[in-house]
Order: structure tokens, then sequence, then C-alpha cells
């Protein structure tokens, strides 16, 4: 048994998203407030007594939708209106009106043999052919008509329609529970504690980052202690003759304590007795005792102690990342713990547990380890009980990302990808489940991609906007170009994502599916035929001469153009694709440029033409790739990689103050400007 799928509606940032939940690990990503966090508060507010919906928690698309019903409610009272035509409307404003919504689709093998007993009150179709159950949470009127009814019998008049719903919204909304089939319209309200039946079937258990862990001596929050006593509280007290003897000894060391109390305080026990013996004043008698809880002796009698050659170091003295670490696999495995020692209770079904952001305080190694535990103490349980334990993890690692939600065999499948796209001016949270992503020669292109994003660059999956560039130079000077270019992308968390001409066009697909804002910053390669005895060839030339690129990405991605002739006269829309567009060399002050080398070079003419004269007067190193090179006579187009690294560095040590700024090309300047843009 396992849930298949939450969907959420209506919940703050979350109007209505559906999120596919995989049987092990699900990872939920995104830029920051792309409504993760708000996504796990749902199901927290959801499945427990502890929480409940308040207004705020409306998302704010629902105000005019509050607007726009009551005004159909106003049309119920019309003079004239047909009885008929009333009752139609009532259905409409019941139907209409904005609810919270949470719906768990769990799903159930039949040839497991699972106890149904639990889900069966949730259970809408017997039919072979279903193994489905849908649980619906709903924050709704407890009347329809009464909560505009009220409105319109407010005391105080001045109050609008939003501000009064925000001020009696515990009045008129209530949170039920329905059991609902997915494939009519048919739902059956669930009647008295309803969270204690869905906890019957799963139990939600959540784990967040302690970030109010302090790595100083005054540090008193003992995570670790913390984490041990939560685990040896679930452990199997009953068959564990280790337990056992624990315990015994305790209640042993108890007793004795308790004779060598009374002994120590047996004269203030005295002066007590005799206190108020010829007054009215009587003490109750006192008498002494000794306890020893064997969980408060794990959390506040035992130091942790990191191990050391000659000294062990006490908890507060390493880094925060081991505390975290190992408090949040403790955790897992406690509820893991819990799970198997209650067999007789018969806690749920299963477990879902939810570990928000977890990469807190942990370097890139340490996430990788953390998320590498979490699939072993997974794997432990499925194999020592049979327990099915489902994690869903929000995280902005991508360490996390690449190291549990890229693999050969699963793809990208338990990637969740939350987004915020801007759709009939205003923006809408989306879930981009990764399940439904399709690409073309698929192993061919999902090796490469599975290779490369591992390597470090999975902060694709987090960034606001994305770069794509050929080689080492544009990666490089692309800070101070932006800078120069577009300074407000400095405010954004833009991944710029070195992979070669060749291969820019393997990320079309994911680029699209996660509809990032995306400039692909490559080059014209221009080409010409020549005859080679009987044989035509093709050889690299100017661009003046070109008569195709060979460029993968300009003919088959953007602009879908061969000839240099089409490219040269593209239109800006040409290079657009939706939140894609392409940047290649054009002509500036009447050269066209084949690489980035000569295109900058062209485009600081007259700033390398200072520098290079500033060398001839001061003997020092000339910029390499200009060497012996007059570019007032003829601008060079081909450097080896030396001698692009080279340029690179000498371009990033010239001084500005003494010769003036260098300016960015202006096919890259209109590309950063275009990606600068929030539309």
């Amino acid at each position: 048994m396992r849930i298949k799928k939450i969907e959420v509606e209506n919940f703050r940032l979350l109007e209505k998203i559906n999120c596919q939940i995989e049987n092990d690990i699900t990872l939920i990503v995104g830029k920051n407030n792309t409504g993760k966090t708000s996504f796990f508060e749902a199901i927290r507010i959801a499945t427990s007594n502890d929480g409940k919906f308040i207004f705020e928690d409306f998302s704010q698309s629902t105000y005019t939708v509050f607007k726009t019903v009551y005004q159909k409610y106003l049309g119920t009272l019309e003079k004239g209106i047909s009885e008929e035509s009333k009752d139609e409307l009532e259905k409409q404003l019941i139907s209409e009106i904005p609810k919270i919504k949470i719906n768990f689709e769990i799903e159930y093998d039949k040839e497991l043999n699972e106890s149904l007993t639990e889900l069966s009150e949730f259970i809408t179709d017997l039919e072979d052919a279903r193994n489905d159950a849908t649980i619906s949470i709903s924050f709704e009127p407890k009347n329809t008509l009464r909560v505009f009814q009220s409105f319109d019998n407010r005391e105080d008049t001045s109050l609008e329609l939003i501000k009064y719903l925000h001020k009696n919204i515990d009045l008129l909304y209530e949170t039920v529970c329905y059991a609902v089939d997915k494939e009519s319209d048919y739902y059956r309200r669930i009647e008295d504690s309803f969270i204690s039946k869905i906890q019957k079937v799963v139990l939600f258990e959540s784990i967040k980052a302690m970030r109010i862990l302090d790595d100083v001596k005054s540090d008193s929050n003992n995570s670790l202690a913390l984490g041990f006593s939560n685990y040896y509280n679930q452990r199997d007290k009953t068959t564990n003759q280790d337990v056992k003897a624990l315990e015994d000894k305790l209640d042993e060391v108890s007793e004795e304590l308790k004779e060598k109390y009374a002994k120590v305080l047996e004269s203030i026990m005295l002066k007590l007795e005799r206190f108020g013996a010829k007054t009215p004043i009587v003490i109750p008698p006192i008498t002494i005792d000794s306890r020893f809880d064997s969980e408060k002796v794990i959390r506040n009698n035992i130091y942790y102690l990191y191990k050391q050659d000659e000294v062990n170091l006490p908890e507060s003295y390493n880094g925060l990342g081991y505390s975290n670490l190992i408090y949040m696999i403790l955790e897992l495995a406690s509820f893991i713990e819990k799970f198997k020692n209650s067999k007789e209770e018969k806690l749920s079904n299963f477990l879902v547990v939810l570990i928000e952001e977890p990469e807190a305080h942990m370097h890139p190694q340490m996430q990788q380890v953390f998320i590498s535990q979490v699939t072993e103490v997974l794997k432990d349980a499925k194999k020592e009980t049979d327990l099915q334990v489902q994690v869903i993890i929000t995280t902005h690692s991508s360490h996390i990302l690449s190291e549990s939600g890229i693999e050969t065999e699963r793809g990208f499948n338990r990637i969740r990808y939350f987004n915020k796209l801007k759709a009939d001016n205003r923006y809408k949270i989306v879930n981009q489940d990764f399940n439904n992503l399709k690409i073309k020669d698929n192993k061919r292109t999902f090796r490469f991609l599975r290779q490369y994003l591992t390597l470090h660059k999975s902060d694709l999956f987090f960034a606001d906007k994305v770069i794509l560039v050929e080689g080492t130079t544009e990666r490089m000077l692309l800070p101070q170009m932006i800078k120069k270019s577009a300074p407000s992308l400095c405010g954004e968390y833009v991944s710029i994502l070195e992979v070669g001409g060749a291969y820019a066009h393997s990320f079309k697909e994911i680029l699209e599916f996660i509809n990032v804002k995306t400039l692909i910053i490559t080059d014209i390669d221009s080409a010409q035929e020549y005859q080679d005895g009987h044989k035509k060839k093709t050889r690299k030339c100017k661009v003046d001469v070109g008569e195709f690129t060979t460029n993968y990405t300009l003919i088959n991605w953007l602009p879908k153009k061969r000839t240099i002739s089409e490219l040269s006269s593209c239109s800006e829309d040409e290079k657009i694709k939706d939140n894609i567009r392409v940047a290649y060399q054009t002509k500036e002050n009447n050269f066209n440029g084949r690489s980035f080398e000569d295109a900058f070079i062209n485009t600081n003419k007259e700033f390398l033409l200072k520098e290079l004269e500033e060398d001839k007067r001061t003997p020092k190193d000339e910029i390499s790739c200009l060497k012996n090179k007059d570019i007032n006579v003829e601008i060079p187009d081909k450097f080896s990689s030396k001698q692009k690294t080279e340029f690179t560095f000498d371009i990033m040590s010239l001084d500005e103050e003494k010769y003036g700024e260098w300016s960015v090309p202006e096919y890259i300047n209109e590309g950063l400007v275009w990606l600068a843009q929030n539309d």
C-alpha cells in the first residue's frame, strides 16, 4: 500500500497542484518561493491534530472567486427568478465557492493480500479492476448560503467581503473529510475522528534540519542526545535483552539512591514534620522516591563525545553538519523502529516521512552521504520487515538531487520541479513531473545528461535563469559581461552551464520541459564546401565567405536555419522560442566574427590597440593571441585551446582604469538584456 498522488488546491501559493509520489524517494525541487514548504504544510495541517486552516491559507486567486460567487448569490435574491433557476444557482454557489482541498490517492496491491480493514472506509468501488482509494480533506463552508447571509447581516457595514471572511472564517468554515471516487462525482463524508482514521491508514512524520543548532560551547540543544533518546524510545523493549538489562539496572540504582536520599535529607524532613504542629497549618506527609526514566537518562545524563586519540570532544565541538546528519538519520530510523515494533497496535498501514531542506549546515559531500544513507535505511526496512516507507524531500541541494534524483535506470523520475509560471497576467505554481519528460535519442542523450549534471551542474533545477555557453572563455568572462550589460541579473540565481558547441542541443528537451528562461550563447561556425580531387569536403572559413553553419544547435533547435545568409538576416523573434533565446555572432563595425574571441577583438579594437601600444613602450607580455598581429589590418579567427585560455586571463587582468572599459560583443549584450527582462 502506498500514496500514489497528492493534490493540493487553493492553499497559499498552490492554486492547484498534482504531485505523483514515488515508491521510495520523491524529490521536490525548484527556485525559492515556489510552494515547496506550502506543500508540506498543507499535508501536516490536513493529517494532524496540531494545526488548523486559517483564512490566510487561501491562495490570493480565491479572493476574486469569493467576490464572483457572492455576486451570483445576490442573483438568487432577484425578484422574478424561478424556483428551478434558483435551485440551480444555489448548486453552482456550493460548487464554486473556494475551498482548500488536499487529496491523497492511495494504491493497494491485491496480490499481496494487504489488510484493507483500515482503508475500507475510504474505498468507494470494489470492482476487481480497481485498487485505489482517495481521501479528501476539505476546508469548506458549514453552509454556503449562510456565509453570504451573515455577510449581508453584518453589524459593521464598512467591512468588505474579504476582510469579513478573514475575521469570521472560523465561524463559517470547517474541516471535513470525504471518501472520493476519482472516476466519478461520487463522494461520501467520513464522520467522527477522521484524522485518527487516516492515521490508521497512513502516518505522516516530519523531519526538519535543526537550524537552531550552534557549534559553540554554550550549545544546549544536544541534538545527538535528542536523536538517540527518540531512537531508544522506539526500540523493542520487550524482547531485546540488552534493553531489559538496562531497565533492570536503572531500577536497581533507583532503590539504592532512594535509601541514600532519605539519609541525606533526613534532618530537613524532620523539621518539616514539626512545622505547624501547634497551629491550624498541617504539612502533608512527604516521602522520597528515586526513579530513572531510561529515555530521559539517554537524553540528559549521557554525554555524546566524538572520539579522538587522547581526549574525546563533546558534541558542541564538532561541526553542525555532523550533528544534523546524525540527528536526521536517527529520526528516520526512529520512525521506522516505531512501526516495526507496533505490530499489535497497528499504528497504520504504511509510513510517509517528510524531510524539509536537509542540507542545512552540510557541505556537498555530506549532503550526498545523507541521501545515500536515507536510501540504505529504506532498503533495510523493506528487507527486514517488508515495511512500506515513502520519503518526500524538499531541497535546494544540487548534490542531493544528483545523488538520488538522477539514476541510470530510472532517469529523472524521482524529480518533481515546482515552478512559477506567468499566465493571464499573474503567476501560478505548477509541478513539472519528470516522469512526463520525453527525450529524443533517449539512451545517448540521457547518458550525457546523467554524466554532465552529476558532475556539479544540477543547480540547473534551482536557477531563476540559465545561460548555456560553448567554452571556458565565455564562462569565465560572463560574470563581468553580466555586470556590464545586465546588472540586474546579479541579483538573480543564474546558472551558467559550459556545454561545448556540439552538446548544447542535448539540453533542449529538459530546458523546454522545466520552462526556465534560458539564453544560449553559441558560435555561428561558418563553413564552405571545396573540391578535393573528385570529393567535396567541408572546411571552416570566415563568415563573409561562409555558405552554411556546422552548428547543430542553430540548424536543429534555434533558429533552425542552415545558411549563413539566413542566419545573418534572422530577426529577434526568430531567435526566440517561448522562454529560450539563442545568441550568435552578428555583424558589428562592418565585421562578422566567427567565434567569441574574434568577435570580442572586433568590438574592442580601440581598447586593445591602446593596450598593445603600451606593450610596445613598456616591455611586458602582450595579449598572447595577438602577439605579432596587426588587428588594424586583420582580426585573427583561429585560436588554439591554450590561446583561448590565455586570452581569457589576459582580458580579466587588463587595467580598465588605465585603458577604459572593454565592451561586451553586441550579440551577447542583446542576449543578456533579453534575459534580464522579467516579462
